[in-house]
């Protein structure tokens, strides 16, 4: 398929490798009774987000946070993402109702990203600069002129929302070495992709590592988007070492990275780590490998990444 143009990356002087690191911050509609993906936050999740910023704060990093903007409406608790933002992370788009960046409807698509820079707008002072697209396509937003026409017209120059086959369908090694595979590109209509690069959190522990679909769906229907009960240790749906294999994926992917000289865009979600990881173990193994390197590994936003792109 054609309306693709690789784009050089270039990393800042003295930094060796770039992880342009993100969270998704929908209530997962995998985990809802209801099956509905939505962004009205929780109160368990949001303080399981700050978490992760404290976690990040004491290694100097800020992190990427991309919000579904019906959980902005004028009725909606958001006071974790204020402090979010107070204390200098960053906040993007992710659409109004996680609405596919692919879809057909294309006054839908209109109205989705319309209404969300409104809200990022009244309710944060956020000026969004890049569109993660919600559950992310095989084949980017390829083929689809009148969809990037719309992304463009909104005011977004990049999209992170590629999500590739061969990453879906890779083996280990494949997807451990694929941020030197799936580069950043332009379409023909100038909207560069930042493609989303690892398996994501989502995909690893409730696709590959599921061993019991039905303590999934038990999960689902009782404790759905409730808090988490007293001594939660992990998922009981998953192999019982997924998360020292999710870590070990991690700091193979950054490895790779650091051993090639490349950025990686790695995107994770608040919802899937507090579900998996409750102790909040995968975040804090990655940023003291980065922190032991004896060259600068930049962990940053996906802000930042669009910054190290050429242009076409």
């Amino acid at each position: 398929m054609t309306d693709r143009t690789p784009l050089p990356v270039t990393l800042p002087d003295g930094v060796r490798c770039a992880l342009a690191l993100s969270y998704d911050t929908d209530m997962a509609g995998g985990y809802a009774p209801d099956g509905i993906c939505h962004g009205r936050t929780e109160p368990f999740l949001a303080d399981y987000m700050l978490r992760l910023c404290d976690t990040a704060e004491s290694h100097g990093v800020r992190l990427h946070f991309f919000k579904i903007a019906n959980g902005l409406e004028p009725d909606m608790d958001i006071s974790h993402l204020e402090e979010i933002l107070e204390r200098g992370h960053s906040v993007d788009s992710h659409t109004y109702s996680h609405v596919p960046l692919i879809t057909d409807d294309l006054e839908l698509l209109e109205d989705e990203l319309a209404r969300t820079n409104r809200l990022l707008r009244e309710r944060l002072a956020v000026t969004s600069t890049v569109l993660r697209g919600p559950g992310g396509y095989p084949e980017g937003l390829r083929g689809r002129p009148g969809n990037q026409r719309i992304i463009l017209d909104n005011g977004f120059r990049w999209v992170s929302g590629e999500f590739s086959a061969h990453l879906r369908d890779a083996t280990w090694d494949e997807a451990v070495a694929n941020s030197e595979v799936d580069v950043p590109y332009a379409y023909d209509s100038g909207l560069i992709e930042i493609p989303i690069q690892t398996w994501t959190d989502r995909t690893f522990f409730d696709t590959t590592c599921l061993t019991d679909a039905a303590a999934l769906a038990a999960f689902k229907a009782e404790l759905g988007h409730k808090p988490l009960p007293d001594g939660w240790t992990g998922a009981p749906w998953t192999e019982p070492d997924a998360l020292d294999r999710w870590i070990e994926y991690n700091l193979a992917v950054v490895q790779y990275a650091y051993d090639n000289r490349l950025l990686s865009v790695i995107c994770w979600h608040p919802y899937s780590h507090c579900v998996h990881d409750p102790e909040n173990r995968m975040l804090p193994a990655l940023l003291e490998w980065a922190d032991s390197q004896s060259e600068r590994v930049w962990v940053c936003t996906v802000r930042d990444a669009c910054q190290m792109v050429g242009t076409p």
